[in-house]
């Protein structure tokens, strides 16, 4: 983003991939421990945070694209 004579770095583009990255590598690998080790309640919770990180994630990068 350019704002007057120098360039400002937001922590929005740093954020975005975090949150895909994570969102992702919980729903891939932490459900499946639980559900090994019968787990349930970690399980579920391990399940709802991977779907919110990846929707963070997507509407960040929405927001990012088409306002920022």
């Amino acid at each position: 983003m350019l704002s007057g004579s120098y360039i400002a770095v937001s922590f929005v583009s740093y954020s975005i991939p975090l949150f895909l990255l994570t969102g992702y590598l919980i729903l891939q690998f932490d459900i499946k421990e639980y559900r090994v080790k019968k787990m349930e309640k970690e399980r579920k919770l391990s399940k709802c945070l991977g779907w919110v990180n990846l929707a963070l994630g997507a509407g960040l990068m929405v927001v990012d694209h088409f306002i920022l």
